[in-house]
């Protein structure tokens, strides 16, 4: 027998996204729980996504492969900012030999 341990979360909901939250729960003969679950697991996935290919475009910056301007049309400036300056200070470090 598998024992499967859960804990319960409290999260505040107004009444318009309670219904909303009722409304694809019936449709989906589902609880409101399930529903709201599922909606979290899938955005749990989503940002892992998002985290990889932040990754992968920082590492391909600070090869060279993509330019500022690129980085910024897929992170946004302020991560493309801070992602400048960790490649410009890990260069630095690794230039002084740190």
């Amino acid at each position: 027998m598998i024992v499967v341990r859960s804990e319960v979360v409290t999260v505040r909901f107004d009444s318009k996204e309670r219904k909303e939250i009722d409304e694809v729960a019936q449709k989906k003969m589902a609880s409101q729980s399930e529903v709201i679950r599922k909606a979290t697991l899938i955005y749990l996935q989503k940002e892992k996504e998002i985290d990889e290919i932040k990754r992968i475009v920082a590492h391909r910056f600070a090869q060279g492969k993509i330019s500022f301007d690129d980085l910024v049309r897929i992170l946004g400036y302020e991560e493309s900012k801070k992602t400048a300056f960790f490649v410009e200070t890990a260069e630095k470090s690794f230039q002084e030999g740190l």
